[in-house]
């Protein structure tokens, strides 16, 4: 999710979704195009990397009405996307040194979870 070619564009796409949330994509397309390297994103690949980040499960789509506007499509964050963002800037390498023994058998048990569901 960070360590691909588009991994500057879905950071800044969580980064502004998780100061603000839900946002229309002309929105997102406006503050994102203020980050170093993003000057010149365009609507269409913010099309697409919205598509993507909604396919895996990172961000979703939702519509708004507002009296006398038509249908808004807005995104905002998931859940997962907020666990991507913390696992980015912190190492887990620490959380035993600071989890008790009861918040690491949690954390544990739904790891554990996450790998079974996965074979």
């Amino acid at each position: 999710m960070f360590s691909d070619r588009a991994a500057r564009a879905n950071a800044a796409i969580l980064e502004v979704l998780a100061k603000e949330s839900p946002q229309t994509i002309k929105q997102l397309l406006k503050k994102i195009s203020k980050y170093e390297g993003l000057e010149e994103t365009y609507y269409a690949s913010l099309t697409k990397r919205l598509h993507v980040l909604q396919e895996t499960g990172y961000i979703k789509e939702t519509k708004s009405t507002r009296k006398n506007a038509k249908e808004q499509t807005r995104y905002e964050l998931r859940t997962k996307a907020l666990l991507a963002m913390f696992l980015k800037e912190n190492s887990m390498q620490y959380l035993p040194d600071l989890a008790t023994d009861k918040q690491a058998a949690i954390i544990l048990l739904a790891l554990l979870n996450v790998f079974q569901d996965e074979k």
